[in-house]
């Protein structure tokens, strides 16, 4: 029975780790999307481009990038490097957390119920947010988010897809209607 219920905790765990992103979106309503068909990428100030070197590391803007043009070239934009109709900027944000689960309860020598297994399961939550920004208003059109367990991939390959998978899930939503 003891067997039983380890096996079922490592098979909810291995789940956990396969769930998906949470993905949310927000824009303004009064903005006529159909106008916009090139895109550019914001510029970025130097202090920026310091903090972020040291959130994600160069090649983690690189692939960020190369799935953003990818999935906003589907959605119908094509990049431009002047005279852009929207601009495109993304942050990277990182947290610690902890997640203490407690895998079941039985009865003790005095008949209570106690718990019998704990797991502490420390992890990475990453959020990835892009943003449309009209150029002309300077203000913001779209936002597009996602937040998910972070686990490093294997190997580079295997990163750009992560990657790729999570901008395709955010960018589904745009245009928006």
């Amino acid at each position: 029975m003891r067997r039983l219920q380890w096996i079922c905790a490592m098979s909810a765990l291995v789940l956990m780790g396969c769930a998906g992103i949470a993905v949310q979106y927000d824009y303004d309503p009064d903005v006529d999307f159909t106008r916009y068909k090139t895109f550019s990428w914001m510029p970025m100030s130097t202090q920026d481009s310091g903090a972020r070197e040291n959130l994600s590391g160069p090649f983690i803007e690189k692939r960020i990038r190369k799935s953003l043009a990818e999935g906003l070239t589907t959605s119908g934009l094509r990049y431009v490097t002047e005279g852009a109709d929207v601009l495109v900027a993304y942050q990277l944000r990182y947290e610690r957390k902890s997640e203490v689960r407690a895998g079941g309860y039985g009865a003790g020598y005095i008949h209570a119920p106690y718990p019998y297994a704990v797991d502490v399961r420390k992890y990475r939550e990453g959020t990835l947010i892009v943003d449309l920004v009209d150029p002309e208003t300077k203000e913001l059109i779209w936002r597009g988010w996602s937040v998910s367990d972070l686990r490093r991939a294997v190997d580079p390959q295997q990163e750009q897809e992560k990657i790729a998978w999570a901008v395709r899930t955010i960018l589904e939503h745009y245009p928006p209607y």
